[in-house]
């Protein structure tokens, strides 16, 4: 064969992975009581002994601390994955289990990402050959059996949470104004004291009360006390209902438990002072009062009066009622939470329809926007129009054919109209992109808004309703039924499409709500999940 051919030929491609037998050895516990089983000592140990009959050489040890491995922000991890990608001579992190390097969600990527610098992750005690693709696998394996166990245990851990929770346990750090006497014990023997800076917290409720200072004004004056407490945590504390004896948290959203700790003020005036919060909003006093027992505050309203509902608690339960001169409107929360709750499973769309649906409403709302389109086009058209009558009226100027009266005159004309076609144009902008955006929104919104919403804190369901229903909802005391004035067009599109392709009709009916409902603006409703 020609010698030429040969040279030509393509050669064996290079091995990827760093040659040698230079490798570092990480070790590490999660937990502090881990030190007398599967101990740093003892992983230290294996790992030398291993080394030395495979002929490794361990050039740096890392780790030997308490570390979690439920995520890779370990700064002893990270220092040891710098040292690993700047020193080239390293060919490979020794483990004692695979465990031991990560258990969170990105161990894989994190194995891959190091293999891609040629540095292999191999463990003491589950020995593979990570540069096979059957080796890649069982060590991927051992990788989500890590995870895996990590995630049993949260829910376990987040299980026992929440029953202390509802049998009146605090779970969480410990609140300004307690000192836990027995805080390295389990939530149901902690002891809570009232400590001097709750002792000043008093005074703050009190102040708040009496409606005369500001937040501000009522922390420099605790401050000048003796008091440690700052601006921000003040805001917060004043609507917390756990100096009053209750206990409220995101694992048990819209519950309020009587606690077992002592009360540092009685609900009367904790109410009084949140009276203030949900009296003057605007006035700088303090925040608005949130509580997740009460989340139709304000957008609930009469269906008799149209007035408002605002919230109390009345021992341990929560109540919505409507503020204004005639007879008020009483009812307990959860009971209008439960209606408005079937309201929003009335609007859960089938996944399986997620693609139809989507093509289908843009089809639509592409169709009802047709006349804006054009009304735009014509917009964009006149502004090209008066920008070159800009042009050419400064043109005739510096050619001396007009004065420069008339041309200050002309184009302070041209450039006003233009201004405000311009700022027309902005307001009444609509993209294809941003259409598209807000549709799959709103069906992945729809997908399981009930779930959606019982997931969310105070805020977030607050955006979420008046998302779906612009002008809130009305409650009927007599009839006990909720109703929706007005749902936002680009949702109710969704669900007409999703409920004639569940029923297998090829068009919407006359009822279609979509073709009932005004588009303004844009023309749709701005869609963002919570």
């Amino acid at each position: 064969m020609n010698k030429l051919i040969l040279q030509v030929a393509k050669k064996e491609k290079q091995s990827k992975w760093r040659s040698g037998n230079v490798v570092v050895n990480y070790t590490r516990v999660s937990d502090v009581s881990q030190f007398d089983n599967t101990s740093l000592e003892t992983q230290k140990k294996d790992a030398i002994v291993f080394a030395q009959k495979r002929g490794y050489e361990i050039k740096c040890f890392f780790g030997g601390i308490v570390e979690s491995a439920k995520t890779d922000e370990r700064k002893e991890f990270k220092r040891m994955l710098s040292y690993v990608k700047k020193d080239h001579a390293i060919s490979a992190i020794l483990v004692y289990s695979y465990e031991r390097f990560s258990r969170s969600e990105y161990a894989a990527d994190l194995s891959r990402q190091l293999a891609r610098i040629g540095v292999k992750v191999l463990s003491v005690i589950q020995e593979l050959d990570v540069t096979s693709a059957a080796g890649k696998l069982q060590q991927n394996i051992f990788y989500a059996f890590g995870n895996y166990d990590n995630e049993l245990r949260k829910e376990k851990t987040v299980r026992g949470m929440v029953e202390n929770l509802r049998n009146g346990y605090w779970v969480s750090p410990t609140p300004f104004g307690y000192t836990n006497l027995k805080r390295k014990e389990k939530a149901k023997y902690h002891e809570y004291v009232i400590n001097q800076e709750g002792e000043f917290l008093k005074l703050g409720f009190k102040w708040k009360a009496e409606g005369k200072l500001s937040n501000k004004e009522i922390v420099e004056k605790m401050i000048k006390i003796g008091s440690k407490i700052n601006y921000k945590s003040f805001v917060r504390i004043i609507s917390n209902p756990f100096y009053c004896g209750y206990i409220t948290h995101s694992l048990i959203p819209g519950q309020a438990i009587k606690g077992h700790h002592p009360i540092l003020i009685s609900e009367a005036l904790f109410m009084k002072a949140n009276e203030v919060v949900i009296g003057n909003p605007h006035k700088g006093i303090a925040k608005k009062f949130k509580i997740n027992a009460l989340p139709l505050k304000s957008f609930l309203r009469s269906e008799l009066d149209d007035q408002p509902f605002s919230g109390y608690l009345q021992k341990g339960i929560y109540y919505y009622k409507t503020r204004h001169a005639g007879e008020p409107v009483n009812e307990r929360a959860d009971i209008i939470n439960e209606l408005f709750k079937k309201e929003l499973s009335l609007y859960k769309i089938q996944n399986k329809y997620r693609e139809k649906i989507e093509l289908k409403v843009k089809e639509l709302v592409t169709e009802k926007l047709k006349d804006q389109i054009k009304a735009k086009e014509s917009q964009k058209k006149k502004i090209t129009e008066l920008a070159n009558k800009i042009d050419q009226l400064e043109l005739r100027f510096i050619e001396r054919e007009i004065s420069k009266d008339l041309y200050e005159k002309y184009k302070e004309i041209y450039s006003l109209e233009k201004k405000q076609l311009e700022e027309e144009s902005t307001k009444s902008q609509i993209k294809s992109s941003n259409l598209e955006k807000a549709i799959k929104k709103g069906v992945e919104i729809l997908s399981n808004p009930l779930l959606l919403w019982e997931r969310s804190d105070y805020d977030d369901k607050q955006r979420l309703q008046y998302l779906m229903f612009p002008e809130g909802i009305r409650y009927d005391k007599q009839n006990k039924k909720v109703r929706t004035p007005r749902v936002n067009s680009v949702l109710t599109a969704i669900v007409d499409v999703a409920r004639v392709l569940e029923d297998g009709n090829k068009k919407a009916t006359s009822k279609s709500g979509f073709n009932s409902c005004s588009v303004a603006g844009t023309g749709i409703e701005p869609v963002f999940a919570p």
